[in-house]
């Protein structure tokens, strides 16, 4: 069954968009809108706006926009159903009995199954048969209270350990293909255990909930780590390892490694605020959720050449972000977890504090790359060293560094500082060029100017209008009725959220995106809260609706383009007259 829309306007009153945002990313109030950093896209200026008045939200960067609801699902990565019950749950306001939870019943399930899995992974460890991994465990130092405080365990050798013991407890081999903890023979359809003699540490989400697993070979197997493809309730590129743990220490800095073993060693040793990605490079959505509960970021990662080309790639994507990057630099070690072994956490603690910036850090990487005693080292050094500094955020970092780079070149600092001015000035301007490329093309991201004729451009500018009259005034939704159809609108997204609009406005229940979020995908909502953003502060009349309804139906009733181009003289002259307008409708 549906969710009544009585509870759905309930849960709206009850769910201040402003207050929710705001408890995620700061908002800072300009007139009547509420801006901030977007949550959903890295970037330095904000342009994420919320609109009170309309209950909405839309970044004119990226494109996202929607609902409270819309908002839940996607910062907190759940089904329509669960970002309700999610909300409701805030609000203090119960569920509707009959409310359709198969969503978020086939979620449970699966997060139920995850947690049976690790509790019979601990089991396996602490059995005869988890003998070996418990020596490979007591190897890398870890003691029994830091094996219980991960949930690490032992996925035993064998084909269908895990899967006999899931069947007894009731779950079906669907649910365990679902949730990546078995696999299906291409050449029989036999299931079987995923993992297998392998030590298992378990992935846990910032809420709790086990949603995958990391399992380490204990035997030869040339894949040294076998990690939980990408499920319902798991996403390698959304998940951040010991996040669960790190939120919630006093600090607001993040430690991020490149594996488990890694994490675990520094919580050992005090340092509860490190943190891996998942089985996967580091994505933007990872720096994101990172950046919720940091205001620095130190990158531990190995000493070797794969190590530092991660720690590039890491400081270009937190670049993007408003974290504070430093990279921590050591030698007789390999890791954070051999190096801790072998000198201590005081003295890990002691290169924290001496971890350079991001900056400093890629100059260092720069020179080491250029033979600094010739003069060709030094230009290319010069060269790389300017189009670093171009992007500084500040005149201050720029001038410091230039300082520096003077000092290794032999070149002024003025000379310095004026390439860097100069490369900021190409930068902009490209990125200028670029983003007039991409409006162009995307209209903001809601629509394809490129695939549009260009000869319907009045016509979907006439669409567009009219889906944010009929949103902001409902009541004029009998004025279009049958005289414009879906099909009128020059995108299929477009028609689709016509259709929603009048079938609404018609029987009542128009009453803001919260009626749409269960019609609508996530791509026609945000569609939607893009036209209502551009069109706040515009009040619309009847006239209005009368106006753009007249554009849509001559444009689909009235020849194409290429027939207007075959018209004769006369025929020509009949078309004007027939689309003239008497006199008192100008």
């Amino acid at each position: 069954m549906p969710l009544p829309q009585s509870f759905l306007n309930e849960l709206h009153d009850r769910s201040d968009i402003v207050e929710l945002i705001n408890s995620y990313t700061p908002l800072k109030k300009r007139g009547r809108i509420h801006w901030a950093l977007c949550p959903f896209h890295n970037e330095k200026t904000p342009s994420f706006a919320v609109y009170e008045d309309t209950s909405s939200f839309y970044c004119f960067g990226c494109g996202t926009g929607g609902d409270a609801i819309t908002f839940i699902k996607l910062k907190e990565n759940l089904e329509y159903i669960e970002a309700v019950r999610f909300l409701a749950q805030r609000a203090g306001l119960p569920m509707p009995e009959d409310a359709d939870e198969g969503a978020f019943a086939r979620r449970r399930r699966l997060l139920d199954v995850n947690r049976e899995a690790a509790r019979f992974f601990f089991r396996a460890l602490n059995s005869e048969e988890g003998r070996e991994a418990r020596a490979y465990l007591r190897r890398r130092g870890l003691d029994n209270s830091t094996i219980k405080r991960f949930g690490i365990g032992y996925a035993p050798e064998g084909w269908g350990a895990l899967r006999e013991e899931m069947h007894r407890l009731g779950y079906r081999d669907e649910e365990l293909l679902a949730a990546g903890l078995c696999s299906k023979s291409q050449k029989n359809d036999s299931v079987f255990d995923f993992f297998r003699n392998r030590a298992m540490f378990p992935i846990i989400d910032v809420r709790g909930s086990v949603v995958a697993f990391s399992g380490r070979a204990l035997d030869d197997d040339k894949r040294k780590y076998l990690n939980t493809p990408d499920t319902p309730v798991f996403k390698k590129s959304r998940t951040v390892y010991a996040l669960n743990i790190a939120k919630g220490t006093d600090t607001r800095q993040i430690l991020l490694c490149e594996g488990q073993m890694d994490v675990i060693a520094l919580h050992r040793a005090g340092f509860t605020n490190a943190v891996a990605a998942c089985g996967t490079a580091l994505t933007d959505e990872q720096a994101r959720m990172i950046g919720q509960y940091a205001d620095e970021v130190v990158l531990c990662y190995d000493s070797d050449e794969a190590g530092r080309k991660a720690a590039r790639r890491a400081i270009d994507i937190f670049s993007k972000t408003a974290l504070g990057v430093r990279v921590l630099e050591y030698t007789g070690a390999k890791d954070p977890d051999e190096y801790i072994a072998k000198y201590g956490a005081e003295s890990f603690a002691q290169l924290l504090e001496g971890a350079d910036n991001s900056t400093e850090y890629s100059l260092s990487l720069i020179s080491r790359n250029c033979d600094m005693e010739s003069d060709a080292g030094r230009v290319e050094y010069l060269k790389q060293a300017v189009s670093l500094l171009a992007k500084c955020p500040t005149p201050v970092e720029r001038d410091l560094f230039a300082g520096r780079v003077a000092e290794q070149t032999t070149v002024s600092k003025g000379a310095v500082l004026e390439q860097i001015e100069r490369e900021r000035k190409r930068a902009s301007f490209a990125k200028r060029n670029r983003e007039k490329l991409v409006f162009a093309r995307t209209g903001g991201g809601r629509w394809d100017i490129s695939k549009i004729d260009r000869s319907k451009l009045g016509e979907a500018s006439a669409g567009r209008r009219l889906l944010a009259l009929l949103f902001a005034r409902p009541e004029l939704a009998n004025r279009v009725s049958g005289r414009v159809h879906g099909g009128d609108f020059v995108s299929a997204d477009e028609g689709a959220v016509f259709e929603a609009l009048c079938s609404l406005a018609e029987r009542g229940e128009l009453a803001g995106l919260q009626s749409l979020s269960p019609l609508l995908s996530d791509a026609q909502i945000s569609l939607l809260s893009g036209l209502i953003a551009e069109s706040s502060g515009v009040n619309f009349s009847a006239s209005d609706a009368d106006f753009l309804i007249d554009k849509l139906v001559r444009a689909r009733d009235g020849p194409s383009a290429g027939q207007i181009k075959e018209m004769d003289a006369l025929e020509l002259q009949g078309l004007i007259e027939k689309n003239r307008k008497p006199k008192g409708e100008e």
